[in-house]
């Protein structure tokens, strides 16, 4: 009985000896590749603060616009007073016609063009409905935002005012008629994003997008180059006893987690906190989160390192997949307008729901309880990746098993000759 416990704790002692090891290699690994510490550590780092600094301050204020007022009344000239006071525009010209306007658009001096009829004054005066034009710069979104709001807002204070003006000839007195004219008052509370900053609202998105695709990559590399620099093009090498392949996996995975959960403090802790995202999040709730998230990326990079021949192999994928991936995130195009099908296509990936539960939980103040639904995917993704990377090692750690007994029951120069024979079909490729 006592060797037999004896065996037990020799082995455990030796399995957890081989996953350091196989923890300690991958480190050495990681730290010896130029290509991969760049993927690792400076993209989590600088792109992060290079996008925060990219969108800072977040919103467009001030907008340069052009009016064309063919009024030329006191009425008009007070719409575009109110404009020009108004945080979203800036009346920079004051044009005669529209020909003018519509050259300094085209020249970039102004974003977009106002333009008052001339009936203007006479239609209010009569309480006839006039119309003002506003032409908005489509070629960036958040330009039609601040024109669209900034006109809007003053052409329904003055429409309010004058309602009310009419209603106090009329004999009321201004309280009287301000309740009249707008008997239900809107006050809008924004639960997320009170800004309207568009760094608060893409940034996290592309946060968790980044830590999930330099994952994948990263190990994407490193398996491209183990096949580069093993003579047959085995992902595991020949000249190495079996390690065990549950002890294969979990030390890589213990090597990537360990370095990305300091990226992540960095990435999803320090930068909103430098420049102002939202954080309502607590560490607890985070790590609930970012936990099965880093963990399914871990094996699903490691399930799909496997298909990687060459180090290049693995940008391929981040070319084709990071701007679909932003897309089916659901902050782009809203999850209920998705057809069915691209509600499953989702569900592959860890990014969509982690993006999904750490805008609920950092911006809108959402519990673990009320992000449930994104924790258990992601957790049934670390399960179903981790079964897969599991098979995916088994099988090359079998495959590298049978070509190295088959090297040995060879003579040396046979061994020499099939060596010689690889490495000319590979000049030829």
């Amino acid at each position: 009985m006592e060797n037999k416990d004896k065996n037990s704790i020799k082995k455990l002692g030796d399995g957890i000896s081989n996953m350091l090891r196989i923890w300690l290699r991958e480190f050495q690994l990681i730290f010896s590749d130029v290509g991969v510490m760049i993927l690792i550590f400076a993209v989590p780092i600088i792109y992060p603060m290079l996008y925060s600094f990219i969108y800072y301050p977040e919103v467009v204020r001030d907008l340069p616009i052009a009016v064309v007022d063919l009024s030329h009344s006191a009425v008009s000239r007070k719409f575009i007073r109110n404009i020009d006071a108004t945080p979203d525009l800036q009346v920079s010209r004051q044009c005669i016609s529209m020909e003018e306007a519509i050259g300094l658009f085209k020249n970039r001096e102004v974003r977009g063009i106002v333009q008052i009829p001339e009936t203007f004054s006479a239609d209010i005066a009569l309480g006839r409905q006039t119309t003002v034009s506003a032409y908005a710069d489509m070629e960036f979104f958040l330009y039609y935002k601040a024109l669209m709001t900034g006109v809007s807002f003053v052409a329904l204070e003055t429409g309010n005012q004058i309602q009310i003006n009419n209603l106090m000839n009329g004999g009321l007195t201004q309280r009287q008629a301000e309740i009249t004219a707008e008997p239900f008052k809107l006050v809008d509370n924004a639960m997320a994003n009170s800004g309207g900053g568009f760094a608060s609202y893409g940034i996290p998105a592309a946060l968790i997008l980044i830590i999930q695709q330099t994952l994948i990559i990263a190990i994407g590399i490193l398996a491209g180059t183990a096949r580069e620099r093993h003579i047959f093009g085995t992902l595991v090498a020949l000249d190495r006893k079996r390690l065990g392949v549950l002890r294969l996996v979990i030390g890589k995975t213990a090597a990537y987690f360990t370095i990305y959960a300091l990226l992540c403090v960095y990435m999803l802790g320090l930068i909103p906190q430098w420049f102002g995202y939202g954080q309502s999040a607590s560490l607890g709730e985070l790590i609930a989160l970012i936990t099965p998230f880093t963990l399914s990326s871990i094996f699903m990079g490691l399930t799909l390192s496997v298909l990687f021949k060459n180090r290049e192999s693995s940008m391929m994928l981040y070319l084709f997949t990071s701007i679909p991936l932003l897309f089916l995130s659901g902050i782009i195009w809203p999850l209920s307008n998705f057809a069915p099908i691209w509600l499953w296509v989702r569900e592959i990936f860890p990014s969509s729901n982690a993006i999904s539960g750490f805008i609920k939980m950092n911006s809108m103040g959402a519990s673990i309880f009320e992000t449930r639904k994104e924790i258990l995917a992601l957790w049934m993704q670390t399960g179903v990746y981790f079964i897969t990377a599991y098979i995916t090692y088994s099988y090359q750690v079998s495959s590298a098993e049978h070509l190295r007994s088959e090297l040995v029951s060879h003579p040396f120069r046979e061994i020499r000759q099939k060596i010689a024979q690889k490495l000319e079909g590979d000049v030829r490729m």
